[in-house]
């Protein structure tokens, strides 16, 4: 998304940029609803197949109202059967359960309050597709 604004009419694209934000938070915590639902216990390491393809569900905080975590892929080794290995993003998955919203940042953006809103789009948007993208190959999702 690479969008060029005049600086008069930047105040009128932030909010709009909000608003859009919050709904694809909105759309992720559905999506990311529909992932876990195999899910058992959601306050310890778990894993989760989809087809061939293994998640791990990794929660760091949980809260009666958030639930503060990392998922990722855990790949099986090839050199060594049996043993597998994850590549560990630097992404936080915040989910607001009364407000049904998943927010997801970089370690960078969770230090820095005020982090730029495209950069926050530009990650929430990836994990949007992602979600989506791991729904559509487990032909749950419609």
């Amino acid at each position: 998304m690479n969008i060029n604004i005049g600086s008069r009419q930047t105040d009128d694209f932030k909010i709009m940029n909000f608003d859009h934000l919050m709904k694809i938070y909105e759309n992720n915590y559905y999506l990311f609803k529909k992932v876990i639902t195999s899910l058992r216990d959601n306050s310890s390491m778990s894993t989760i197949v989809f087809n061939n393809n293994v998640m791990q569900y990794e929660p760091i905080t949980i809260t009666k109202y958030t639930d503060i975590f990392k998922f990722y892929y855990k790949y099986k080794s090839p050199f060594y059967p049996g043993n597998s290995y994850s590549i560990k993003p630097h992404l936080l998955f915040t989910l607001y359960k009364d407000a049904r919203l998943l927010e997801v940042k970089s370690l960078g953006q969770n230090k820095d309050f005020d982090e730029n809103i495209r950069n926050k789009i530009k990650v929430n948007l990836n994990i949007y597709f992602w979600l989506k993208s791991i729904l559509k190959n487990n032909h749950t999702y419609q």
